[in-house]
């Protein structure tokens, strides 16, 4: 195991983990409710979902090995597409709507193209700047 990039080398593993899975509580929770219970960022709800599944792939592109990267991808795919149908399903201001889902596609992939090409290494810079003294 020569990277930093599999969670069993990372001694702040469960850390990392833990964080991802606050960010996800945070997209999925922040997808659902009402839209008048969120603050208005004054910027496209396509950009607020592409940088959500972008941020989720880098992220969890720092965890994962290599080799599963295409499950992540499959994954977050498939949290965006059923955000989507439950949107549409709930009926509390909100709606189904393809074109976010695509946004969220989008994101995925430059997030996990950004980490094919050197930025999945993350948890091994940063575990490397906490271990200074």
């Amino acid at each position: 195991m020569s990277t930093v990039t599999q969670s069993t080398a990372a001694p702040h593993a469960r850390l990392w983990y833990a964080l991802g899975i606050a960010l996800i509580l945070v997209v999925v929770v922040s997808s659902l409710v009402p839209p008048r219970d969120l603050p208005h960022l004054r910027v496209s709800d396509k950009t607020e979902h592409f940088v959500a599944y972008f941020g989720l792939a880098l992220w969890f592109g720092g965890l994962v090995p290599l080799r599963q990267f295409l499950w992540l991808a499959l994954g977050l795919l498939a949290l965006g597409g059923g955000i989507e149908i439950a949107q549409g399903l709930m009926g509390l201001g909100r709606e189904a709507d393809w074109r976010d889902f695509y946004a969220d596609a989008y994101g995925t992939g430059v997030g996990m193209l950004l980490a094919l090409v050197g930025l999945r290494h993350w948890v091994g810079w940063l575990e490397k700047w906490l271990r200074r003294p």
